[in-house]
């Protein structure tokens, strides 16, 4: 099994995390490799226990959550009405998400169900 520093070499992004795009978080707070791997490894190739979370630069983009393009008015007055932070309506009616608490507070406000929040949504 390889350790985090010998797939980052293998994919040409250098040794010891210098040039690497990938951030460890543990509790929210960013650490060093490590850190992260202070109990060993987890198993798999690559990284393990990677979470996939919603950023500015990487919103996750939701049409089932949206509305319809006529709607796009109400909705962004509805988000701002409720104060719904990380929550933005696309002109076409899609939703930019990038908090995962602003997507649960829309959809409580919606009076959705969802059924793939996980363990803290």
């Amino acid at each position: 099994m390889r350790t985090f520093n010998e797939w980052c070499v293998a994919k040409g992004l250098g040794p010891r995390n210098r040039n690497c795009k990938h951030k460890f978080k543990l509790n929210g707070k960013e650490v060093t490799s490590k850190e992260f791997h202070r109990d060993g490894p987890v198993g798999g190739e690559g990284i393990p226990m990677v979470a996939r979370t919603y950023q500015d630069h990487d919103p996750l983009i939701s049409e089932g959550i949206g509305c319809m393009k006529s709607q796009v008015p109400e909705m962004r007055e509805t988000i701002r009405k409720h104060n719904i932070r990380g929550v933005r309506v696309r002109d076409s009616g899609q939703l930019e998400i990038t908090s995962r608490q602003g997507r649960k507070e829309l959809l409580r406000v919606r009076g959705l169900a969802d059924a793939d929040g996980g363990y803290g949504d």
